[in-house]
């Protein structure tokens, strides 16, 4: 999981990077005038219209989305862990690890359209929860 710095221009510093670089990692960036995918429709990380990203620096916007995924390490929990960062209109960062079923209760409760309901894993929640940010029903911990 990278780490990430706001700044003061609307915008914040994200490092690219896994936090067991022993681990499997990868990251995208989905940008503000890109769609997301479905939730039932996000089964891997492919899935997800947008490039890889680089290990290193990157700098996200409002409405721009990023999804990390990390393998746990062998030695302990088996699976991966996920993480839905984004910018908000002052330029902070908010970061949630693992979305699941107490989010999705939450963005039904808020009227999440019902397209967005399906779709069951980590990933569709990580996807699921990222249409909640963009549609403003849900917000995640600020960094």
């Amino acid at each position: 999981m990278g780490t990430t710095t706001a700044s003061a221009s609307a915008s914040a510093s994200v490092q690219i990077k896994p936090a067991d670089s022993r681990c499997k990692y990868w990251s995208k960036i989905i940008r503000a005038g890109s769609s997301l995918p479905l939730p039932s429709a996000s089964g891997g990380a492919s899935d997800i219209a947008a490039p890889y990203l680089r290990n290193g620096d990157d700098e996200i916007f409002p409405g721009d989305i990023l999804i990390e995924g990390e393998a746990n390490h062998h030695r302990h929990a088996r699976g991966w862990s996920y993480w839905v960062t984004y910018c908000d209109s002052n330029g902070a960062l908010h970061r949630i690890k693992n979305p699941g079923t107490a989010e999705k209760m939450a963005l039904k409760t808020a009227g999440l359209p019902a397209e967005y309901l399906p779709g069951s894993g980590q990933l569709a929640a990580c996807v699921r929860y990222a249409h909640g940010v963009r549609l403003g029903m849900i917000e995640a911990p600020a960094l």
